[in-house]
């Protein structure tokens, strides 16, 4: 195999994952040279990232909205909720990646190359990125969002559920939106099978993102999403089609599933992002943990240490998600009374504490304490049959 470029790092995939690592790096003062590979760097606003955080956010330039106020609505319970401790806050994707990009070109260490993907391979010293042009790159480390784990097993996943929504962003002729408050969960009780809500981050008084989401094993046809939308736009805002515009759409389908944990693609070739075991299982929330990771990740490389693979979640919150996923897979109804408890019986921040897997045992305690048990008992004795 004939090596045409050599580089210290490879960044293969220029999404969220990739283009963090590769800011942390930047910002850090990281001296090796960098390549960062993508079928396109081009900035689109095909993604809302959203999180929550009691500290400084991260990239605060380019935060598009924040809120302290939640509507939430579940069974019979539906109420206005608010956040003390924490803010809710929102990222466009396109926006996020011309800020890193524009960071990125300051720097002479760091190349970017736009080629599609083709494969890796690796040895003890090295990895090799190979492109469908016919290309190969040389590197010490690969850190890879792009391909799934290449040792997954899909039999070893007993709830392969998606997370799949289809989103408009719209612009109505007339005031419809309250911006001080979104919706985090205003759920289809009448939706079968699976678990189904609408999701809305109003941005002003005429404009909003309006989701509808699922939880189940396989994506909608892209009609049954837009029938949600448009009957839910009309009958919580009063506005038919004739009465807003569709400015872009967003459409997503993300992993909830008791995924093996596996860090590495070969040797010298890490997984990050959803790859890697990022994303939360039972929620399907990954900003902040892609943070963390890739912000560690580059300071044990800036200080010259060999890289720091994903780590998996503590042992307690990896059962808690796999007893959620049993009863999100085999029941909606067990689904509904189990969100209807939680959000009525605990406070927001405690839920966004522990759905951030920031809680100590007895807030486990407390939070566990306040669903229906005999959904979970019917879990702990499916799982102990495993």
């Amino acid at each position: 195999m004939k090596i045409e470029f050599r580089y210290n790092i490879i960044i293969a995939g220029g999404g969220l994952s990739g283009l963090s690592l590769a800011w942390y790096l930047a910002k850090g003062g990281y001296k090796g040279e960098v390549l960062v590979v993508d079928s396109t760097f081009a900035p689109t606003n095909d993604k809302t990232w959203c999180f929550w955080t009691d500290g400084e956010p991260p990239f605060k330039k380019i935060i598009y909205k924040k809120w302290k106020k939640t509507w939430v609505s579940v069974l019979d319970y539906s109420t206005f909720r608010y956040l003390n401790e924490y803010n809710y806050y929102c990222i466009r994707s396109g926006d996020f990646k011309e800020y890193i990009l524009r960071e990125l070109k300051r720097h002479k260490n760091f190349d970017l190359l736009e080629e599609n993907i083709l494969d890796f391979s690796a040895n003890k010293n090295k990895a090799v990125l190979l492109t469908k042009g016919g290309d190969s790159y040389l590197a010490d480390y690969i850190f890879q969002s792009v391909m799934k784990p290449k040792n997954l097993d899909p039999s070893q996943i007993k709830y392969p559920l998606l997370q799949h929504f289809l989103g408009w962003e719209i612009e109505a002729c007339e005031t419809a939106f309250d911006p001080e408050t979104f919706t985090i969960m205003d759920f289809d009780n009448e939706f079968s099978p699976g678990v189904a809500f609408i999701y809305v981050l109003p941005f002003t008084q005429t404009k909003a993102l309006v989701e509808f989401t699922v939880f189940s094993d396989r994506p909608l046809e892209k009609k049954a999403y837009k029938k949600k939308i448009k009957h839910y736009l009309y009958h919580t805002y009063g506005l038919d089609k004739e009465h807003y515009k569709i400015k872009r759409k967003e459409y997503g389908e993300i992993p909830m599933e008791d995924r093996p944990h596996i860090p590495l693609y070969e040797r010298n070739i890490i997984n990050l992002g959803s790859a890697g075991g990022m994303t939360k299982p039972s929620t399907g929330y990954t900003f902040m943990r892609i943070q963390d990771y890739t912000q560690k990740l580059a300071q044990n490389l800036i200080q010259g240490f060999d890289p720091l693979p994903p780590s998996p979640s503590k042992f307690k919150y990896r059962y808690y998600d796999l007893l959620l996923l049993h009863i999100l897979s085999n029941s909606t109804q067990d689904s509904l009374r189990v969100f209807h408890s939680l959000f009525k019986k605990n406070s927001l921040d405690n839920i966004l504490r522990f759905l951030g897997e920031e809680t100590t045992f007895s807030q486990d305690l407390k939070i566990m304490s306040s669903v229906p048990y005999i959904p979970f008992f019917k879990a702990i004795g499916n799982n102990l049959k495993r």
